[in-house]
């Protein structure tokens, strides 16, 4: 969907607190009300991306047809990354909240055997 349309959606009709705003910034967070609201009218999700944190929690970052960049999925009324603890639960939102079934990349930021890691690798 163009832009300008979602833009004069949101003057019309949307609080200004979920407006979709066009920004140039490729990492600029998304709430889960705008990603079901551009699905709803034939928008679709191109790839879904979950990456953990160095504190074990995950962000869910998603590309959107017919959108640039790659977008983090915010919280409720707020620009901070929705995160999750668990990996499955994210996926699990991703299947159930967005209907997408298509590849999940996961990645991750934490060092194996480093001070943030709650299940060390023992030594020999």
């Amino acid at each position: 969907m163009p832009q300008q349309m979602m833009a004069e959606r949101e003057t019309e009709t949307e609080p200004r607190e979920e407006a979709w705003v066009i920004a140039t910034n490729p990492d600029f967070p998304i709430r889960a009300r705008n990603v079901n609201w551009f699905l709803e009218r034939g928008g679709s999700i191109k790839e879904v991306r979950l990456t953990e944190s160095e504190a074990g929690e995950w962000s869910v970052w998603l590309r959107l047809a017919g959108r640039s960049g790659e977008h983090r999925l915010a919280m409720f009324k707020s620009d901070e990354p929705r995160v999750y603890r668990d990996v499955a639960r994210a996926i699990a939102m991703c299947r159930d909240d967005f209907g997408y079934f298509g590849p999940i990349t996961l990645s991750t930021d934490r060092q194996p055997g480093g001070h943030n890691d709650p299940h060390p690798t023992p030594t020999a």
